[in-house]
């Protein structure tokens, strides 16, 4: 779900993207104007709930450009799948990579989900590489796996920075991804769960909002209106 006021929902099976839904406008909305939805068609559900969440993260920390630590913050809140095995593998744990980056950061006031945050120039680079790595492991999916491998080939990010620090190595990340993409292959998924899957997410980061915002404020009257929406679109998804 990846776009400014139309969204587009990439359906996985198999772990592969198969076709494309017309969802509901996402928190990410407009968060990628100067990409084209193509180039997120072959990403996995969980991909793309990684940059949902990294669009979220950069609204918490004030950021005025979705940065590669983003990114990265959003792949450790999927903590899930090939990617949080191979942290494990490397003893890496989420919650050290989470503390960095924090403490790497400088502190703004936190913006509305609502208003357009870029890609910089850094994060634009990742998810170029994200192809480009998925194409060389011979995938026609872009998964979480090669978003990490993408943010370790920005060398000069913090992203990098950090997990290089923690000793992740992206030879180490290719050959494990390698190997547990080939053992462990993603159960399909069917359009009708991705969809629910994905409205799912938007909600509840939609209530996480409301129960950090001032009570009464217009801000939190405007989320529990966008909550409610995300209810009815939910309720038609699944037929009701």
């Amino acid at each position: 779900m990846l776009c400014g006021s139309v969204s587009v929902h990439i359906i996985e099976r198999g772990g592969r993207p198969a076709r494309q839904l017309s969802p509901p406008a996402p928190l990410f909305a407009k968060a990628i104007p100067a990409f084209s939805f193509q180039m997120f068609e072959r990403y996995t559900e969980s991909a793309r709930r990684v940059l949902f969440f990294a669009r979220y993260e950069v609204s918490q920390l004030g950021a005025i450009s979705i940065e590669p630590e983003h990114v990265l913050l959003g792949l450790v809140r999927e903590n899930k799948g090939i990617v949080a095995r191979i942290l494990a593998l490397s003893q890496v744990s989420p919650d050290d990579i989470r503390r960095q980056i924090v403490n790497r950061s400088a502190f703004r006031e936190k913006i509305a989900t609502s208003v357009e945050i870029p890609f910089s120039a850094e994060t634009k680079r990742v998810l170029q590489f994200t192809a480009e790595e998925a194409n060389s492991l011979g995938h026609s999916y872009i998964g979480t796996e090669h978003l990490l491998m993408a943010l370790l080939r920005e060398e000069h990010s913090v992203a990098a920075s950090i997990l290089t620090t923690l000793g992740v190595r992206l030879g180490d990340v290719r050959r494990t991804a390698a190997e547990l993409s080939a053992e462990s292959p993603t159960a399909p998924v069917s359009p009708a769960h991705a969809a629910v899957s994905e409205q799912v997410e938007q909600i509840k980061l939609l209530v996480q909002q409301v129960s950090e915002t001032p009570s009464g404020s217009s801000q939190a009257q405007e989320l529990v209106e966008r909550i409610g929406r995300e209810l009815d679109l939910l309720k038609r998804h699944l037929g009701g």
